[in-house]
């Protein structure tokens, strides 16, 4: 009978605290998931660059940015927040110098103006790495 009364008790414990576990995500990992997000948009812009597509590539440009500017919003309080924003504001101008050289590339058939896009996603790439071992 003892064991029988362990034995239940030792089922009921598991499963009511998998009950009680948080149903909203961390904000470290709201900001890491951010973060990955931006990291993911800028290697789709650097694949479009390199297949001169540079329509779509304004597009992942513009994503870049956007999921820069919510992961600055969401790491404002994370542990290593400078190193984040420093390396987040790094990473938003470099996709907007990508967006820029991406606009002329595509207007003007000019073919140093998509590499100097992909050069400027290379360097958003180092910074959203940077921002990654932050996270």
């Amino acid at each position: 009978m003892l064991s029988v009364l362990m034995l239940g008790a030792a089922v009921a414990g598991p499963v009511a605290s998998a009950h009680a576990a948080p149903a909203t995500a961390s904000a470290a990992s709201v900001c890491h998931r951010l973060v990955v997000k931006a990291n993911s948009s800028n290697n789709k812009a650097l694949s479009a660059d390199n297949r001169h597509s540079y329509k779509k590539a304004i597009g992942h440009n513009k994503a870049t940015q956007k999921y820069v500017v919510q992961a600055k919003r969401a790491c404002r309080h994370a542990r290593h927040a400078a190193e984040i924003r420093r390396a987040l504001d790094g990473a938003q101008d470099g996709a907007r110098t990508a967006e820029h050289h991406n606009k002329r590339a595509y207007a003007e058939h000019d073919s140093r103006a998509g590499r100097a896009a992909a050069h400027a996603e290379r360097n958003v790439k180092a910074r959203l790495r940077i921002a990654l071992r932050y996270s």
